[in-house]
């Protein structure tokens, strides 16, 4: 099962404007200008500032799924069309936003994870999802872009981690009470 997102943070919020800006500065690091493509990545890194919604995959006894090996099997077994896209664009989401910000996650604890298998499956996960949207869904190609892209998306996150840690931007968190 997946949850709903629960926490939505308003448009005009500090935190989605600073991840907005902080995203087109990364992706134009590499000339990825794309509106779509950067609001997407905008609302994901707001969306997961909370991590309940970030591990939205629950197994069948209502723990949080953590492990790509899990939320692939749970995808693939998935009866609904519609359960199967949200869990893939769940797993694209998490795969782009931890190869982005916290590549060094995937080979602490456990389980260690090739960061190529992490990024072939994030790839293929939004490939799937563009292939399940309707063709005449305004999404489609924003998931087709995602998929193609994937690399220099994790690159661009990757811009984004370094504006983070910055002194300034350190500081500007603290000042808006975001961290």
């Amino acid at each position: 099962m997946i949850e709903k997102t629960r926490h939505d943070i308003p448009v005009e919020h500090p935190i989605r404007q600073l991840f907005q800006q902080l995203t087109e500065r990364g992706m134009g690091q590499l000339h990825l200008h794309d509106p779509d493509t950067i609001s997407y990545i905008t609302d994901l890194l707001t969306e997961f500032v909370r991590i309940e919604d970030m591990y939205r995959v629950k197994d069948e006894t209502g723990c949080r799924v953590q492990y790509l090996f899990d939320m692939l099997t749970q995808a693939r077994n998935a009866v609904s069309p519609d359960l199967r896209r949200d869990y893939y664009k769940n797993l694209g989401d998490l795969t782009l936003f931890n190869l982005g910000l916290f590549p060094e996650s995937l080979t602490h604890g456990h389980r260690t994870v090739s960061p190529d298998y992490y990024a072939e499956a994030g790839r293929r996960s939004y490939t799937i999802v563009a292939e399940m949207e309707s063709s005449s869904s305004s999404r489609t190609h924003v998931f087709r872009k995602l998929s193609e892209q994937f690399a220099q998306c994790v690159s661009g996150l990757n811009w984004v981690k370094l504006y983070i840690n910055d002194p300034f931007y350190q500081y500007m968190l603290r000042e808006f009470e975001i961290t």
